[in-house]
């Protein structure tokens, strides 16, 4: 009987609450997403470039994460946090358990680099496995709640070297 005393009063709760403010809409996030020039890496022994020599064919899997409105004090901003994900098949010629293979993340506007940071991600290929994936730990970036962080680029890609670079635009797949 008491129960059913407590219906009204928490019916009053649940009309409060829905007209609650609703979080607010963030639109000024940036762009995150994975450089398709530097998507994927192939790695061969030095100076060579034939399927014996290749020590690893690796790819970027994708990005993954949030960007919410921070309210501190009297300050507004965005704070992105994503984590990106490698998977690697292990070459003929690896000789190691694992590889740690360099990628970079980097901030951009328009044709202007605003940041680069490097980073390492480090696949282990587990017994006689032939592959491995790996998640970077999560990096977070802050911004402007602006219109023009709408503009902004944050690319994920590997560190590749010009012989890399050319290798991938030479075998692209459709």
């Amino acid at each position: 009987m008491k129960h059913a005393l407590l219906l009204p009063a928490f019916a009053g709760l649940a009309a409060l609450a829905a007209c609650a403010t609703p979080a607010p809409l963030v639109t000024n996030c940036p762009n995150v997403a994975v450089l398709a020039q530097g998507s994927s890496l192939t790695e061969f022994l030095p100076g060579r470039d034939d399927v014996a020599a290749q020590i690893t064919q690796a790819k970027i899997t994708g990005v993954a994460g949030s960007c919410t409105l921070v309210k501190h004090k009297k300050q507004h901003f965005l704070q992105v946090v994503f984590q990106a994900g490698f998977a690697a098949t292990n070459g003929p010629a690896n000789t190691s358990q694992s590889l740690a293979l360099p990628y970079l993340v980097s901030v951009s506007q328009g044709d202007d680099i605003i940041s680069v940071s490097g980073g390492t991600i480090v696949l282990n290929f587990d017994g006689n496995a032939s592959t491995a994936a790996a998640t970077t730990k999560p990096v977070t970036l802050k911004f402007p709640d602006t219109p023009d962080t709408a503009a902004t680029d944050v690319l994920v890609s590997f560190h590749l070297t010009p012989d890399q670079l050319a290798y991938n635009a030479s075998h692209q797949t459709p």
